[in-house]
């Protein structure tokens, strides 16, 4: 059911409420838009506010880190230097380890050919990082240019009191994937690390995901491919699934092909149950890897090696047709009824959401880029970049497999030329509901004056205009029903929401990030 909302307007004071009867909203200080620095990534929270990081274009100091206090006003800001001119670290990343705030940095060392990776903690009141650099990682690349020099990246636990520090060695050319991880604690001591040569050539390996356990185990989720790093050759599925599963320090090594027959998996997530389960879910097709045919659910138990299990299930044409105009859903259920294939175009598989009762919720979002090339008269050629960010599917299955329900939420995102830098979707899971947070067209929340002209069934597109934006909630709860209310008025609020940064940092709380051309805001959305 969705639920319209006619008065969009809101109160911009750093404590302004939504119209939405549902959460509150906070807002901070609006603060003038540096065009020499970007916001970057929420980095940590606790019980004093929010720390942030932004990158600078230009500067002796490559990044800012910043504090928030629980209104979301800016308490201070600090320039970091990272090391002296012919020392010069690399910023790479930063998180939080069990409270305490980590700042990693690189540094290429071309005469002697290696890689190295650097941690430091931050002290939270001055936000200055600690004179203490520990090296967390180091990768040889002799024989090899710097391009080839391998690189880093890092997974927080479950229980976010660990991180993984994993990176790839330099490639070989005929040679087999090289991996290295190590697991550290927030002190930056080693718990445990290796070095793998895998039996896979170089480009046929692909790590797709990571998991670890509070114990400190270790899943691997990675594509296979055949031959040629391609997901489809000759029209047939080129790669599989499989797991691989890093337990006992490492020192006990499983792996865990997902092979089903008759079944092209699209896309897939793993996670961890409460008794050490593998739960897989994802899409699959009958066509290939532009489009889906259903959802599927795997349960593997990680001592037999064995699926447990397995459930498939198709799309129904009426959540297929969905957010349809009528035209085109009159069109699609005619190609069905004559036997031809329907499936959903260009979805990705974003998150798996475990249950209390041991069932899963999957959530994906239609994606996809057009490119248009264009020559004019005089010979000049034009490439515009269309960015598609549409509706959002939320699926949830029960412990035995089987869907309870399957929902699809109405969203229209077309930009040009920016990487969808406003588009897409922030998720955050209260209770036993999930909300979606997004930029709409004012228009989707509908009035008789606003409809007026509208082909039937149809979604206008958001297009970055302020005047005809708004940030809206969607709400979907354990049965599927899902209310759709505005939070604010882009145009009142003199902004539109990046969703793609925006980060829930509590059970109850969402800290979105907004920004006009020449101004920028931090809020918090609080869910009652």
């Amino acid at each position: 059911m969705l639920l319209s909302i006619i008065c969009l307007f809101i109160s911009l004071n750093s404590q302004a409420q939504t119209k939405s009867e549902k959460v509150n909203l906070i807002w901070g200080d609006e603060q003038v838009l540096n065009k020499k620095t970007a916001f970057d990534d929420i980095i940590g929270t606790d019980d004093d506010g929010v720390y942030i990081i932004k990158r600078t274009r230009k500067g002796k100091a490559p990044i800012i880190i910043e504090k928030y206090s629980n209104d979301m006003s800016l308490k201070k800001s600090v320039p970091i230097i990272l090391g002296e001119k012919k020392k010069e670290r690399v910023y790479q990343y930063a998180t939080q380890i069990d409270g305490e705030l980590i700042l990693f940095s690189s540094v290429l060392d071309k005469k002697a050919k290696v890689n190295l990776l650097f941690a430091q903690t931050v002290n939270k009141k001055t936000l200055k990082p600690s004179s203490k650099l520990v090296e967390v990682g180091s990768i040889s690349f002799a024989g090899n240019s710097k391009r080839n020099s391998g690189w880093f990246t890092y997974q927080i636990s479950n229980d976010e009191k660990k991180i993984l520090i994993y990176y790839n060695l330099p490639y070989e050319k005929d040679g087999n994937e090289k991996i290295s991880y190590h697991i550290f604690n927030k002190d930056l001591t080693l718990l445990w690390g290796k070095n793998v040569t895998l039996p896979y050539e170089n480009q046929l390996f692909q790590v797709v995901d990571y998991e670890i356990q509070e114990n400190g185990d270790l899943y691997l989720l990675s594509k296979i491919f055949k031959e040629k790093a391609k997901e489809r050759r000759k029209g047939k599925p080129n790669f599989h699934y499989q797991i691989i599963a890093y337990t006992e320090q490492g020192n006990n090594v499983k792996e865990y092909p997902i092979v089903l027959e008759g079944k092209f998996l699209t896309d897939m997530k793993i996670t961890i149950n409460q008794d050490n389960d593998i739960i897989c879910g994802g899409f699959y097709s009958d066509n290939g890897t532009s489009t889906i045919k259903g959802s599927y659910f795997l349960k593997l138990n990680e001592s037999s090696n064995k699926i447990v299990t397995k459930s498939f299930n198709e799309f129904e044409i009426d959540f297929i047709t969905q957010n349809m105009t009528e035209k085109l859903k009159k069109k699609t259920k005619k190609r069905e009824a004559k036997g031809k294939d329907v499936e959903l175009y260009q979805y990705d598989l974003d998150n798996i959401v475990l249950k209390d009762d041991g069932g899963a919720i999957l959530v994906g979002e239609q994606f996809f880029i057009r490119v248009v090339t264009t020559t004019d008269a005089q010979g000049n050629v034009r490439t515009t970049t269309h960015y598609y960010y549409n509706d959002i599917i939320v699926i949830s299955i029960n412990p035995k497999g089987e869907i309870d329900w399957t929902e699809k939420i109405a969203k229209r995102q077309h930009t040009i030329n920016d990487n969808g830098y406003f588009s897409s979707y922030a998720m955050a899971v209260n209770e036993d509901k999930i909300n979606f947070i997004f930029n709409d067209n004012i228009k989707n929340l509908g009035t008789a004056k606003m409809t007026k002209g509208k082909a039937k069934g149809a979604v206008y597109d958001f297009t970055k205009k302020f005047k005809s934006s708004a940030a809206v909630l969607v709400q979907v709860d354990s049965d599927g029903r899902q209310v759709k209310e505005a939070l604010f008025n882009a145009k009142e609020a003199e902004l539109l929401i990046r969703p793609k940064v925006c980060e829930q940092i509590s059970n109850n709380e969402l800290v979105i990030y907004g920004q006009k051309r020449k101004t920028e805001r931090f809020g918090k959305i609080v869910f009652k």
